[in-house]
């Protein structure tokens, strides 16, 4: 019989049960800066919902985050590129610059 963490409700010393939200079709994301700045970067980290898959490819609602992957984010506010070009309302973004927000509790 394995040991319960007293607070956690898992297995001591065992992995996390907690669940990080993946992407998909109605999951509210920002989109993170890359590590090298670009023109065609967003300014600052803007945050939206994602409201369909962003290439025309055959893909489940909830790809894969890989480098190919893409999502279309339509954003709280519209939002421009460090480049000046806007204001965008909606963006087809890389999966690997989406972050999922945290869910909120209750």
């Amino acid at each position: 019989m394995r040991k319960r963490g007293a607070k956690e409700g898992r297995p001591a010393g065992g992995p996390s049960t907690d669940r990080i939200p993946g992407l998909g079709v109605g999951v509210q994301v920002y989109v993170r800066e890359r590590e090298q700045p670009a023109a065609d970067d967003w300014v600052g980290e803007p945050t939206g919902v994602i409201v369909a898959p962003g290439d025309r490819n055959l893909r489940n609602v909830y790809g894969p985050a890989d480098g190919f992957t893409t999502w279309t984010v339509s954003f709280f506010e519209p939002q421009r590129r460090r480049d000046g070009r806007g204001p965008f309302e909606r963006a087809v973004i890389p999966a690997a610059l989406l972050v999922a927000e945290e869910p909120l509790s209750d």
